[in-house]
């Protein structure tokens, strides 16, 4: 069965598309920062979506070769139809997916803060004089950013994860709480301020919230399981199809 010139390209297409939103949604939000003169933010959120963006190629590399191992060999193909092989990522596929979700629950609460901060006193118009005060403020204005962004994120890690996803999520909310806690303390240091208690024990709320968004995220990741591998499945065959040439040649007798 051949393959069309519009079905070969739609999968490269579809990929340049794709990979083109999170350059495009990094700048946004870079320029959207320096425009509100918090340049020092947008440094460090550049350089999270830096990472993040120098990262995904190579998770998605990564999570295609998982796939062609529970394939099988190379001449058997992508199975599209039937039940699907069962995946087993590796342990490339796991560090990055660990790392890079670090990196991305970091990016969302450094987001957060920058909306939580930005917000403070825009309705009251009150900004609290009491710095314990402000911090639970800034912390509880940017959950409605934070929730949503690591339920996205713990998603779209479990469906690469798999049956590893529990455990790799609670390592992502470990490691998270204690990026979270470096911050902190770099910043009161560099600020040479007092430290306060909401430095310490906000974060391991955050982190605690963090996990237990993830076990939702990780719940409904295993009901969309199947659309998310037959789909990978579709885009590999599509893939396939753009890079073998074609022949002309007449289809055997017998085929469809």
């Amino acid at each position: 069965m051949s393959t069309s010139p519009y079905q070969a390209a739609a999968g490269p297409r579809a990929s340049a598309v794709l990979q083109a939103l999170p350059p495009l949604l990094a700048a946004a939000i870079t320029l959207l920062l320096h425009t509100s003169n918090a340049e020092q933010i947008a440094q460090l959120g550049g350089c999270a979506a830096g990472l993040i963006l120098a990262g995904l190629p190579l998770l998605q590399r990564s999570t295609n070769a998982d796939c062609r191992r529970a394939a099988g060999p190379p001449g058997d193909g992508t199975r599209i139809v039937g039940p699907r092989p069962r995946i087993v990522p590796s342990g490339t596929t796991v560090a990055l997916t660990v790392a890079l979700g670090v990196v991305a629950f970091w990016l969302l609460d450094l987001v957060a803060t920058w909306v939580g901060l930005g917000s403070l006193g825009y309705w009251s118009g009150d900004y609290p004089s009491d710095p314990s005060e402000a911090y639970r403020a800034v912390a509880l204005r940017g959950l409605p950013i934070l929730a949503p962004g690591v339920f996205v994120v713990a998603v779209a890690l479990a469906h690469r994860l798999h049956d590893l996803a529990g455990p790799a999520l609670l390592v992502t909310s470990v490691l998270y709480t204690v990026a979270l806690l470096v911050t902190n303390a770099v910043m009161v240091s560099h600020r040479n301020t007092e430290p306060l208690p909401e430095n310490v024990y906000l974060p391991i709320l955050l982190g605690v919230l963090a996990w237990l968004v993830c076990r939702v995220g990780q719940w409904y990741a295993v009901r969309t399981q199947e659309l998310f591998d037959l789909v990978q499945a579709v885009r590999m065959e599509l893939r396939r199809a753009a890079q073998t040439p074609d022949t002309g040649r007449p289809a055997p007798a017998g085929t469809d």
